[in-house]
């Protein structure tokens, strides 16, 4: 097959129209839903940009007084990748448990730079960080509230660099639950009109959260090895982590996310590490359950809830948090939900059903904004994995022509793909849907 090695400029040179057909010839080289899902995209099919990215980080001050176990907390940071001349400002946000400088938003955010966009990276409110700093509940995975809290944070990075940039136009891009976020903060935006957003770009978009969480619940207990039908998160993790730190340096730093876990798994598959049981499906899952793990815990100590740590415990100074980082592991998502995060919901708007917060934190909720927005478009994959059953149909249907099937690349993992990176700049550099 044919390497697609192409610059971004070039790209840019041969886009074609846009088209909401399911495009054809598709060469991304990546089968199997989830292993697209872990491996992402072989750097030979990737995009190329032609420099490096003068990033920047900065850091906003914590809106929360926090326990002394979070003592290292010292505000939420994001990153800048900013012109020098009037230009479009696109915020792009993490999906889930990601920060601003993961993986796919250091991809992002150099494709958008060097297709002329000013760009902000702003982590999902699912990030601990941002969890800890930037939530007004500490209980992520409410869209609503998790959306006003990132636009709030919007509003603080761009002041923090308005002095230095003109913006000709603002712009939103998501991936995963950061795309979610991104139609939710376009609604806001179009009622409040703190930055008058003209484009939003949706990456793989969950339509209900709560049934793609179920979803990554079942491939963490179904596709991780089990004792008497109990997956084995500590021993799973731990085989990981061991396999990775045999190249571990320390001065790279660790970040046990699923970039983390994405990463041990390229760099051993061809060895022979993983068994057949350790497969890129529990991988999958076991990032989102790792994800989760860390907002369970966060949540269940801020707000002191007695739901893993007992109320009255007090940290001290450098305690292992091992125990309580495997009891929270177990937890998978829909437990969260219902034992946490509707709980806080019900006290802090009485009267609502669980059922009613659920059905609020879907798109179903939005859907008149987004079906009658011309300048909101989707991109997904026919075998996207976090989709329920009827899900894709349904934003084909209330997408119309603004929304772009590909037929594979599993979860997010075509991001990065030639043609997929050409279709995103397109689209913000104003194309149109046919």
């Amino acid at each position: 097959m044919k390497k697609l090695i192409f610059t971004l400029s070039a790209l840019l040179l041969t886009a074609p129209a846009w088209s909401a057909r399911t495009p054809t010839n598709y060469q991304y080289p990546i089968d199997d839903k989830y292993d697209a899902t872990v491996i992402g995209t072989p750097p030979e099919f990737s995009a190329k940009v032609p420099g490096k990215t003068p990033a920047r980080v900065h850091t906003i001050k914590s809106l929360n007084e926090l326990p002394a176990l979070f003592w290292y907390d010292d505000g939420l940071q994001f990153s800048t990748a900013l012109q020098d001349h009037k230009a479009p400002l696109v915020f792009n946000i993490a999906g889930t448990g990601a920060a601003y400088d993961s993986a796919k938003m250091i991809e992002m955010q150099d494709l958008l730079y060097h297709a002329g966009f000013h760009v902000i990276n702003i982590s999902s409110p699912t990030y601990l960080d941002f969890q800890l700093s930037a939530s007004t509940s500490h209980t992520p995975g409410y869209a609503p509230d998790d959306a006003r809290d990132i636009y709030r944070v919007m509003q603080q990075a761009y002041d923090m660099v308005e002095d230095d940039i003109e913006v000709s136009a603002f712009h939103i891009t998501g991936y995963s639950l950061g795309a979610m976020h991104a139609a939710f903060i376009a609604d806001i935006d179009q009622r409040e009109k703190k930055f008058n957003i003209q484009r939003v770009y949706m990456i793989n978009p969950p339509v209900n959260l709560y049934n793609s969480a179920i979803i990554l619940d079942e491939l963490a207990d179904n596709d991780i090895p089990s004792i008497n039908g109990v997956p084995q998160m500590g021993s799973f993790l731990d085989h990981i982590i061991s396999e990775l730190a045999k190249d571990y340096k320390p001065e790279q730093g660790m970040r046990l996310d699923g970039d983390f876990l994405y990463h041990a798994y390229k760099e051993k598959m061809g060895d022979n590490v993983f068994s057949d049981e350790h497969t890129s499906a529990g991988l999958v899952g076991f990032s989102f359950r790792l994800s989760s793990s860390a907002i369970v815990f966060a949540s269940d100590v801020i707000n002191h809830t007695g739901y893993i740590v007992p109320k009255e415990k007090v940290f001290k100074h450098n305690e292992s948090l091992n125990y309580y980082s495997r009891a929270s592991a177990m937890v998978s998502f829909q437990e969260y939900v219902n034992d946490l995060l509707i709980p806080m919901l019900q006290k802090k708007y009485p009267g609502h059903s669980r059922d009613v917060f659920i059905q609020q934190a879907s798109l179903q909720s939005i859907e008149s904004f987004i079906a009658s927005n011309p300048n909101i478009h989707v991109a997904t994959n026919r075998d996207e994995i976090i989709l329920a059953d009827g899900e894709l149909a349904y934003l084909e249907k209330i997408m119309k022509n603004r929304i772009t099937v590909y037929p594979k690349g599993g979860h997010c993992g075509n991001i990065n793909y030639t043609v997929n990176a050409r279709d995103m700049v397109v689209f913000l550099k104003g194309g149109s849907a046919q």
